[in-house]
């Protein structure tokens, strides 16, 4: 009896088998279709067509850093936008979420979120690099207690190693 109503309990649908149409019994457990990542390719054509249509008359130059963005994912792909300066990058994605602001396409979608992550990775970038290059005169500086004579004894060196063109005045104790 389980088994009979069961079957009479499930959902009934449509589906062709070769050139008829069939009523079949539909699994209620059936896998959610997967959605295929869309290409470099796809996404480019995506961009191109909404760069043409958008409504400004001089969109090229309003534009600029997703028309670069664009020329760079037609060259090399994501490997070529990621090697793009930070401040590219952003304005490259706040011109994007402009465009999605319109009406928003997955292939949109999908070159914000990818352009969010590049920028945030550029910016770590150049933050590491400018580390690097920082001078290494920033050492550690060492504080200590002294008495009034040794800071006196110390001034005095400092006031002699001044150069006697800049007359400064002395302090005087």
């Amino acid at each position: 009896m389980r088994r009979l109503k069961a079957l009479l309990v499930r959902p009934l649908g449509l589906e062709w088998r070769g050139a008829r149409l069939r009523l079949v019994l539909v699994d209620r457990r059936r896998a959610e279709p997967i959605e295929t990542p869309l290409s470099p390719a796809q996404l480019r054509d995506e961009l191109r067509a909404r760069l043409l249509t958008h409504s400004m008359e001089n969109t090229a130059q309003v534009m600029r850093h997703l028309a670069l963005v664009h020329d760079e994912l037609s060259r090399r792909g994501w490997a070529g936008v990621e090697g793009l300066p930070a401040q590219v990058l952003g304005q490259a994605l706040l011109q994007a979420r402009m465009l999605a602001s319109d009406e928003a396409t997955p292939a949109l979608t999908t070159i914000v979120d990818r352009l969010q992550q590049l920028k945030v990775a550029a910016e770590v970038r150049t933050e590491r690099q400018s580390r690097r290059s920082a001078p290494a005169a920033e050492a550690k500086v060492e504080v200590s207690e002294a008495t009034q004579e040794e800071f006196n004894e110390t001034e005095r060196t400092w006031i002699a190693t001044v150069p006697p063109t800049l007359n400064t005045p002395s302090r005087d104790r």
